[in-house]
């Protein structure tokens, strides 16, 4: 298991210290995807996500993808 980081870009910025172990590349989307999500669930009144991403790392700090919030939706 590979442990990623989920680290969010946008008006309320989270540096993620602890991750989450996942099986692969795949879990680790589906995981960005539902944080997204669950964010936009939390903050209804919020209309514009558009300059919010999730920036997921690997235990190296290696950068292996960012996550638009619009692809949440």
């Amino acid at each position: 298991m590979i442990r990623y980081f989920f680290s969010i870009i946008g008006g309320r910025p989270f540096n993620d210290i602890d991750g989450l172990e996942l099986p692969d590349i795949e879990a680790a989307r589906a995981e960005a995807i539902g944080l997204a999500r669950d964010l936009m669930r939390m903050e209804p009144e919020r209309q514009d996500w558009s300059s919010w991403s999730i920036h997921v790392t690997d235990e190296k700090h290696q950068e292996i993808f960012d996550l638009d919030f619009s692809e949440a939706v």
